[in-house]
């Protein structure tokens, strides 16, 4: 092969990847999907409850104050903060709903794993079997706890276990109005 014919080959190669680069950078830099973060309107969805029937968000919110908790069977800061919202929910909730929204695992697997605990959980698990609304929330580590006041504001948001003082803080920000 000629020097010129190698030389201009290697241009070419070097060029391509350089735009290629570049390409995959622009679209990154302006993907439109951002994370929710604290004063953002919820995003409503609807997803099947491990006991068959739907819950909507936007339907819950109308008159309480909402907790996403989004949990996965193989977490254990998830499995130990568990008992702790239960027995905060089962104190009263009027004026809130935690929904466990269970990252795409199949209805075994988290009945085996609710099975495992010392106690029956009373609020709703919630199946993203898609991850569609896991995706919509941009949640990354599990687990990941959202407080939605009356308003449907996102008014906390924690990536990392809660303590019962976080609880108690996430129920009081979501009956704020």
């Amino acid at each position: 092969m000629k020097k010129t014919t190698r030389s201009i080959l290697r241009v070419s190669i070097i060029l391509s990847i350089i735009i290629l680069l570049g390409v995959t950078l622009w679209f990154n830099l302006t993907s439109d999907k951002k994370t929710v973060q604290v004063g953002d309107e919820a995003i409503d969805f609807q997803l099947e409850t491990l006991k068959g029937g739907p819950i909507q968000l936007s339907d819950v919110n109308l008159e309480k104050g909402v907790i996403l908790n989004f949990w996965g069977t193989w977490c254990k800061p998830c499995r130990e903060e568990m008992p702790d919202m239960n027995r905060i929910y089962n104190e009263g909730h009027d004026d809130y709903e935690i929904i466990a929204i269970n990252v795409s695992e199949d209805e075994q697997q988290i009945n085996q794993f609710l099975s495992s605990l010392d106690e029956k959980l009373d609020f709703p698990i919630a199946l993203d079997r898609n991850r569609d609304v896991t995706k919509a929330y941009q949640v990354g580590p599990l687990p990941t706890t959202i407080a939605i006041n009356k308003n449907g504001i996102v008014v906390d948001k924690k990536e990392y276990q809660l303590t019962v003082d976080d609880i108690y803080s996430f129920v009081e920000q979501s009956t704020s109005e």
